[in-house]
């Protein structure tokens, strides 16, 4: 069975974008550089088919300056010394069931692959779906694996998955339509503790 996984609220309890630049940059560079995003947040509260762009802006703004050597190292120890920490227990448990059972997982993230390729090939997954580090400024990042861009990079990793068993977990609206797209879907709640199917 393929076993598809959204990264940031489902195996983790938050975010990881902003824990990434926070170890890279620190916390005051992160906090006197965010005026300059301020603008386009302003916009994004309007129109949220701009959280590409946004992400984009904040790499330019945080990574730029970095060399690629630099970087990579950042996201290799990040990997190490920081992602453990905001890994949800149900959740590896869950992976661990799976991979247990000989279930081919998949990762499929709106994270950039700078960190999550290194914690893929530590954490037994076969493949990596996720939104590409670039780093040639401006551009930073390829195409934003979001929402329905997840179920277009799925289809075009595995173009018979309908013939196929599988299923997903994920915990927001961007995740619904990979959701949809398998045979069973699974919405991580809050409130409950655990992951329910979709209804």
């Amino acid at each position: 069975m393929k076993v598809f996984f959204d990264f940031d609220g489902t195996l983790t309890t938050k975010d990881s974008l902003i824990p990434f630049l926070i170890y890279t940059v620190g916390w005051p560079m992160v906090i006197f550089k965010a005026i300059l995003l301020v603008p386009l947040l302003c916009r994004y509260l309007f129109n949220r088919e701009l959280r590409g762009e946004v992400k984009n802006r904040a790499l330019q703004i945080y990574l730029s300056k970095f060399s690629k050597q630099e970087i990579d190292h950042s996201a290799s120890q990040f990997v190490t010394k920081i992602l453990p920490k905001m890994m949800r227990p149900q959740a590896i448990a869950l992976l661990e069931k799976h991979k247990a059972n000989g279930d081919e997982c998949i990762l499929v993230s709106a994270s950039i692959d700078l960190y999550l390729l290194p914690w893929v090939k530590q954490n037994g997954f076969a493949k990596l779906i996720s939104t590409p580090y670039i780093g040639n400024y401006p551009t930073m990042i390829g195409k934003n694996c979001y929402g329905e861009e997840k179920v277009q990079q799925i289809l075009k990793n595995y173009p018979d998955l309908s013939e196929e068993d599988s299923c997903a977990y994920g915990d927001t609206i961007g995740d619904i339509p990979m959701l949809k797209l398998v045979k069973k879907g699974f919405m991580w709640s809050n409130k409950a503790q655990k992951y329910l199917p979709l209804s």
